[in-house]
């Protein structure tokens, strides 16, 4: 239980700010001081003005001692009248608890004004081992001065009361005075804290999440203190070592963005095919690859791939890909082999876990035939005159997972006018502000509602349009590939070329 409440104790501490911790700590440490100070203070005093109270018992003990020689030769009678004049004289609101008693000639003689005279009163102040238990008692509530002779003594006692209470007093107005001394204190302190430590602090923390939130110009200053500033000048040298770092950065993401750019399809002069696409990155560069390689034989190879990811590393191996893609065209015009081929060098020399969705379609454009093969990408869309959309539903496994897989593939006759649209799960997967999937059903019903004059670069921009409005303010979380290809009748010059 104690260990639980020093863990919340020193939690709730730690989330103090500094300037609120110091001036606790400060303040302990000075009302501690505070205290030990009163309460030396308090003895001190009270020792003091019980001394001084004595001394002053014993000067007036003295002087009624000098009396009594001057009246003993009248008889005892008027030493008792002695005493019980000079106490009646006294005022028991400056004096109070004032008594007098004596012992002259082996008499004991007692004021009798006050109604303080008892032998418990004489055993107090005469002291010694023999008192009693209420004599005692007595004797720590009085204050006794006394002058002895040889004719006896004199005792004069005083309510120790009066005197506590009097110190008490002027305790307690020390302590008020301390208490707006100490308040006005902890006001200048704390402004001074405030001004030497939170505040800098406080500029230190707000220039750091500046830098957090992509803010690489921000400067941190402060005029505080040495210690401070070489915190300041820290913050800088770290803001402008990140910021020479991400404009490295972004130099090296420029260049492979290019390069990237750089690599995809070439669409222009390209006999009996009308080709438009469409690639946004989710970040600088992305993890989708797409192509369209002409082979002979008046056939082109159509192919889009999606490797798990996005990004530097997912681009990576997306160039791996096109680099498997243009070696196996060399030895096969069939998709499946192609994907065969493709998936046992993928799954040789990539690393782990960077798997990656393929569909490849090659085009026959003499036998107007399409074959596809795929290795678990989302299925094409074949849209044909007059016709609904149809999807080439052949699948198989994703590439990497393993070498020794086959792939089969679909083969279909075609016709003028038939176009084929290839799509990334950025597309399909896409959500609006509300958590809803685009979706095929969605592309479907745009291809459908396009008419077939349209052109083929008029389907891509409409659907990215859709796909645009869609989102909503929801930004894409994935790359947004659109492959779109059109068949048509080859131009004189085309076939003359």
């Amino acid at each position: 239980m104690f260990h639980l409440f020093k863990k919340a104790i020193a939690d709730r501490w730690h989330r103090l700010s500094i300037s609120r911790q110091l001036l606790i700590f400060v303040n302990t440490v000075l009302t501690v001081l505070v205290v030990l100070f009163l309460s030396m203070d308090y003895r001190i005093r009270m020792s003091q003005h019980l001394h001084e109270k004595q001394v002053a018992l014993s000067e007036e003990a003295k002087t009624i001692f000098e009396s009594f020689l001057h009246v003993e030769k009248i008889g005892g009678n008027a030493i008792q009248h002695l005493l019980d004049n000079i106490c009646a004289r006294m005022n028991a609101s400056d004096s109070p608890g004032h008594h007098i008693a004596a012992e002259w000639q082996g008499r004991e003689y007692q004021a009798q004004s006050h109604g303080h005279a008892s032998s418990e009163m004489m055993a107090a102040l005469k002291g010694g081992k023999t008192e009693t238990q209420q004599a005692s008692l007595i004797r720590d509530r009085i204050v006794v001065g006394e002058f002895r002779g040889t004719q006896g003594a004199v005792y004069v006692s005083e309510d120790r009361g009066a005197i506590v209470g009097e110190i008490r007093h002027l305790l307690i107005l020390q302590t008020v005075a301390v208490l707006l001394m100490g308040t006005a204190a902890a006001f200048v302190v704390n402004a001074v804290l405030r001004q030497l430590i939170a505040k800098p602090i406080r500029g230190f923390v707000n220039a750091l999440q500046s830098v957090a939130d992509g803010n690489l110009t921000v400067i941190a200053s402060t005029r505080s203190c040495k210690e401070l500033g070489y915190l300041a000048d820290q913050i800088n040298v770290m803001t402008k070592k990140l910021r020479n770092t991400a404009q490295d950065h972004r130099v090296h993401m420029e260049k492979a963005r290019q390069i990237q750019r750089h690599l995809l399809p070439k669409s222009n002069g390209l006999s009996g095919i009308a080709v438009a696409d469409l690639f946004e990155p989710a970040e600088e560069v992305g993890g989708d690859y797409y192509d369209v390689i002409p082979l002979p034989e008046q056939k082109y190879l159509l192919c889009l791939a999606d490797v798990a990811g996005h990004g530097v590393p997912a681009a990576m191996a997306a160039t791996v890909i096109k680099s498997l893609v243009l070696e196996a065209i060399q030895f096969t015009t069939s998709p499946a082999e192609m994907l065969t081929r493709i998936n046992r060098r993928y799954a040789e020399i990539i690393m782990p876990g960077h798997f990656a969705t393929m569909v490849v379609l090659v085009i026959d454009t003499i036998n107007m035939t399409l074959s596809c093969a795929s290795a678990g990408h989302e299925p094409p869309f074949i849209q044909q005159s007059g016709l609904p959309v149809e999807r080439l539903l052949t699948g198989g496994l994703v590439l990497g997972v393993n070498e020794e897989v086959c792939y089969d593939e679909e083969t279909r006759s075609v016709a003028m006018g038939t176009r084929v649209l290839l799509v990334s799960d950025g597309v399909t997967e896409a959500f609006d502000p509300e958590d809803n999937q685009f979706g095929t059903e969605r592309i479907s019903e745009a291809l459908q509602e396009l008419s077939a004059d349209c052109d083929i670069n008029d389907v891509v921009h409409n659907l990215k349009s859709r796909l645009s409005k869609f989102r909503g303010t929801r930004p894409a979380f994935d790359d947004t590939t659109l492959l779109a290809v059109e068949l048509q009748t080859p131009t004189n010059d085309e076939l003359c070329a």
